[in-house]
């Protein structure tokens, strides 16, 4: 079977592009922003007038340029789940990318690609440990360690070429992003003692955007593959996958749109002065909605979350804490919270993906105190009350860590070492003393939970029950509690 490049589509099929400026550097050549950036890059190719292709480059090994190449770049998403109540599959060829730069072979290459004139956006994800400050890289590397490192040189090279600035859109998940990569970068050219104009002109000249990026990207399907690579007649080695929902939150003025025309190709993409309220929308709902679920999910039976959302009990429970314990906690508008939770309910519900609980389940501990926490601490401010069904979640995470078994069969757990040796050590205390002593671990929550007025009660009585009568009946008089 024949390889996908464009000698293999239909005559004009993507050729206008070919002729298309690179406008966007990407240091990335994985899943997600195959899945992700580089589909709305596409898409504003399309309905926008970007007229725009991505040179792509694998930040750190070598090899996978080659893989890009030998497709001249094409590849075939698929986007597949629930939106807007209906079931989505849609299948497109995304032609914006041109090409790919090996970092090592291709360094030079690398830096002459850094001063086109009509190169104007950066992106990357290097994932959470790429945006790092690495004080043994230097300026004749070749080439540089780090992410930070490689990207200072890169300016260096534009702005002794006298072309413009650069704006970029780091999409690693880490907190605020641009500003720590803008940090990086100047710090290299400090110990660099590179040029002080050099050095004005990365602050005045250039645009490190924080941003906050949301699309589950499931990547190459191996079980569907070979059949779609049948259907179209090519064999597609780059072949990915994602949900239809996705979100890219940047902070910038909205003018930038003039340059990088998202909302005019109708893409969820938002240029907002504060990206925080939006991240924090999206750890408490999304990331929130699922640490408080899954320890509860999986005791009362279920394994992936799909699953979770056609059990009356377990989607009760998730609906309640979303809109009655958490959008109450939020800065955002409650009817823009309100349409991003009815958005994760449909991704929760996606019918092509298999999130599996115990996946989820990973270090839930520090999952709690970042998701959850928050919520239960803002909550008592808003509502008067503790919140029913947060509160119910810290004991459904104790007992998923000290019950060990369902239904007779054991089931693993999985954290860091001091968590596990606390809940060995006390796995055999009453309800409420284990939930005490747990509330107690400062090292755990950075807090003493203790000191919230009815919080270790509540979820020493929520323990109780479901030792004596099981998540399944437990959950239940939770529901029943919160309705008072």
């Amino acid at each position: 079977m024949r390889q996908l490049t464009y000698a293999v589509l239909k005559e004009g099929d993507g050729g206008i592009l070919r002729q298309a400026p690179e406008r966007v550097l990407q240091f990335g050549e994985g899943n997600f922003l195959r899945g992700f950036a580089d589909d709305f890059i596409d898409r504003m190719n399309e309905r926008a007038g970007f007229y725009g292709r991505v040179v792509v480059v694998p930040p750190a090994s070598a090899g996978k340029a080659g893989r890009i190449n030998a497709q001249q770049g094409l590849y075939q998403l698929c986007l597949r789940g629930k939106q807007n109540g209906a079931v989505v599959e849609e299948r497109r060829m995304i032609r914006c990318i041109s090409r790919a730069l090996d970092v090592f072979a291709d360094w030079d290459e690398l830096l002459r690609t850094a001063c086109q004139p009509e190169l104007r956006f950066v992106i990357s994800n290097t994932t959470e440990a790429g945006i790092v400050y690495d004080p043994a890289c230097r300026w004749d590397d070749r080439p540089p360690a780090s992410f930070p490192a490689k990207l200072t040189r890169l300016l260096w090279e534009r702005w002794r070429s006298g072309a413009s600035g650069w704006v970029l859109l780091p999409c690693e998940l880490i907190a605020d992003n641009g500003a720590v990569l803008r940090e990086y970068v100047l710090r290299h050219a400090a110990d660099w003692g590179l040029e002080e104009a050099f050095r004005r002109w990365l602050e005045t000249e250039n645009r490190f955007c924080s941003t906050l990026v949301d699309r589950i990207v499931t990547g190459y399907p191996k079980q569907w593959a070979a059949q779609l690579d049948e259907e179209n007649g090519y064999a597609d080695a780059l072949l990915d996958t994602a949900e239809p929902f996705g979100l890219w939150v940047i902070e910038a003025p909205e003018a930038l749109a003039e340059e990088f025309p998202a909302p005019q190709a109708g893409l969820p993409v938002k240029f907002v002065s504060d990206h925080h309220p939006y991240k924090e929308q999206k750890v408490r709902i999304l990331n929130g909605g699922h640490t408080a679920m899954v320890p509860a999910a999986f005791l009362a039976g279920h394994d992936i979350v799909r699953t979770c959302m056609e059990g009356p009990a377990v989607r009760a429970f998730l609906e309640g804490a979303l809109y009655e314990e958490i959008i109450p906690t939020l800065s955002l508008p409650r009817e823009d919270c309100e349409a991003f939770a009815r958005a994760v309910e449909e991704r929760f519900a996606n019918p092509y993906i298999d999130h599996r609980l115990l996946d989820i389940a990973l270090n839930s501990v520090s999952k709690w105190r970042a998701r959850v926490l928050p919520s239960v601490r803002a909550y008592p401010a808003g509502g008067g009350r503790l919140p029913v069904r947060l509160t119910f979640s810290f004991a459904a995470l104790a007992a998923f860590y000290t019950q060990g078994m369902r239904d007779g069969v054991p089931y693993p757990v999985r954290d860091d070492a001091a968590v596990m040796e606390f809940f060995r050590q006390t796995k055999g205390l009453a309800p409420e003393a284990l939930i005490r002593a747990l509330a107690a671990r400062t090292d755990f929550w950075g807090e003493d939970l203790n000191a919230l007025p009815g919080f270790v009660p509540a979820a020493g009585r929520a323990l109780e029950r479901i030792r004596a009568c099981g998540m399944a009946a437990a959950l239940a008089r939770c529901q029943e509690e919160a309705g008072l």
